[in-house]
């Protein structure tokens, strides 16, 4: 668990399989290419990835999902999704802490 969290959230996630995960990305890499889906609303973007609505507001508000945000209505785009299934997010936030940490002592 990161500092400054109150619960693990990989513990409220079900990981999705690895048939789920090719397929999720398959259904969304195609729709992106074809101009079906560029963006998301929050529920289909909870339904591919197999996680309630406050999960995804979780992850909307802790940035690890980024979202597009049209006055209250939150549109997830297909990158953001893909990126999401393919990487669980913890090896990403290391390395950038580790590159701004590093950008710090530099200047």
């Amino acid at each position: 668990m990161r500092r400054g969290e109150l619960f693990d959230l990989t513990e409220l996630r079900v990981p999705l399989s690895l048939d789920q995960k090719e397929t999720s990305l398959r259904r969304i890499v195609d729709a992106a290419r074809l101009g079906a889906a560029y963006t998301y609303t929050v529920k289909e973007a909870a339904g591919i990835l197999a996680v309630s609505r406050d999960v995804m507001d979780y992850l909307i508000h802790t940035y690890r999902l980024d979202a597009l945000s049209i006055g209250v209505i939150y549109r997830i785009p297909w990158y953001s999704l893909a990126e999401y299934i393919l990487e669980s997010g913890d090896d990403i936030d290391e390395v950038y802490d580790e590159y701004i940490s590093s950008r710090l002592r530099t200047t």
